[in-house]
């Protein structure tokens, strides 16, 4: 819809209303004054039209002023500056920074190597957003997953309070400033040149018979105290979920827009709507980065409040199942953000662009 079209209705309902609402006072002071006087709705129905006729003649000629200017903009290579923007925000590997978190990483690797080398099965492994390509520059920190052996620990309880503990003996060494336990990981705070980072340890039990699902502790804190159980992932599939370069594009394009709108859904949720997005369109999938980017949108505008989108690691996590009012936002975001890009395409490059 133009703007000139759109002000015009959102200014004549917005006029109609106040006029009527500000009759009908003047209608209610007089009726207090002179108590035989009866209300007159014709007089408010009247008082309505001269509103919306006011304000839906000031909303089109404002919308229309909008319509003019932007049948001037000249469009924008969107692709191109998408591309620029994404390659700004997004982390690389040779920044100073991580090179120095990885190292830390690293150290800490093979400290929990020696310290459980009869409890292990495997390596532990680094996982998240930095090893897939998608982390973005100003917001990141690494995650450790550690693979214990079935029998190494008699509960995932026992298992994840002995790397707390573990964890917690090194504060004060190799830039580690504070330990704390967590939901499902130990984060381990890091202080580097300044800045602190975080880097995640994940232990989590193997199950017999089964090379790679396990169970990780859940520490859920409530008003009652802590309330714990464990849930079941595994970690290799996890590990094993492949982006091509430009989905990698895609991901950290969209985790930078809902940081910088605030919009209330997960990273993990985000990877797997861009790769639904895709599967859905199968066989439509448009060529432009812009319009890729576009489609997951309308991906999510048209199908987020029924659509079930159940976690790799662990198919009983419904990575959909959030507060409907979470969900509302979502739709909204996105929403706005296609109503903006069909009246004008070149202010997609507005809701990407660094602050």
């Amino acid at each position: 819809m133009n703007k000139s079209n759109k002000y015009a209705l959102n200014g004549a309902i917005i006029g109609g209303l106040i006029n009527a609402l500000l009759n009908a006072i003047r209608q209610i002071n007089r009726i207090n004054e002179r108590p035989n006087e009866e209300f007159n709705w014709k007089e408010l129905l009247a008082a309505s039209g001269k509103g919306a006729l006011i304000g839906g003649t000031g909303g089109f000629i404002v919308g229309s002023i909008l319509d003019y200017q932007n049948s001037l903009e000249h469009p924008l290579n969107t692709d191109l500056l998408l591309v620029g923007i994404v390659n700004d925000i997004r982390l690389n590997k040779s920044d100073r920074q991580y090179q120095t978190l990885s190292s830390k990483a690293d150290s800490l690797i093979n400290l929990l190597k020696r310290k459980y080398h009869n409890k292990l099965d495997g390596e532990p492994m680094k996982l998240g957003s930095t090893e897939k390509g998608t982390a973005l520059r100003n917001k990141f920190d690494l995650d450790i997953c550690l693979p214990f052996r079935p029998g190494s620990f008699s509960s995932t309880e026992e298992m994840y309070y002995s790397v707390l503990e573990c964890m917690e003996k090194y504060v004060g060494q190799n830039s580690v400033v504070k330990v704390r336990d967590q939901k499902k990981s130990v984060g381990v705070i890091l202080e580097i040149r300044g800045n602190k980072y975080k880097i995640d340890v994940v232990p989590y039990k193997l199950t017999k018979g089964n090379s790679s699902s396990g169970y990780l502790y859940v520490n859920s804190k409530n008003i009652f105290g802590n309330s714990q159980s464990r849930t079941k992932t595994d970690i290799y599939r996890l590990k094993n979920i492949r982006f091509s370069e430009t989905q990698k594009k895609i991901v950290t394009a969209l985790k930078h827009w809902k940081n910088k709108n605030d919009v209330p859904i997960s990273s993990h949720l985000l990877e797997n709507l861009v790769l639904d997005s895709y599967y859905y369109n199968h066989n439509k999938i448009p060529k432009s980065l812009t319009k890729k980017i576009m489609m997951v949108f309308y991906h999510i505008r048209d199908n987020f409040d029924t659509m079930v989108i159940r976690s790799i690691e662990n198919t009983n996590n419904i990575l959909t199942d959030i507060p409907v009012e979470n969900k509302d936002l979502i739709i909204s975001s996105c929403k706005r953000i296609i109503e903006e890009y069909e009246y004008q395409p070149n202010s997609i490059v507005d809701f990407f662009e660094s602050e």
